[in-house]
């Protein structure tokens, strides 16, 4: 988890991950765990577009490659 980032928190439109290993794909959740978007990577780093969600708070849930998952909670 040290070498994972994920910034701006709280973010505008665009969240910008990384991790040491390949990032597969990536979740967004509202805090009821209703899925709202859903993004394949397959790369270290990749920016995720928010735009489309309105204000509020919601769960980011990274998988990668090894299967390590991490959720983080973002603010927008």
């Amino acid at each position: 988890a040290d070498n994972f980032k994920a910034f701006p928190n709280p973010v505008k439109d665009i969240l910008n991950i990384a991790y040491s290993t390949s990032i597969r794909n990536v979740n967004v959740t509202n805090l009821l765990g209703q899925q709202l978007l859903s993004k394949t990577i397959n790369a270290n780093e990749s920016q995720v577009d928010l735009s489309s969600l309105s204000v509020g708070t919601y769960l980011v849930k990274i998988t990668t490659e090894d299967n390590i998952q991490k959720t983080i909670k973002i603010v927008k």
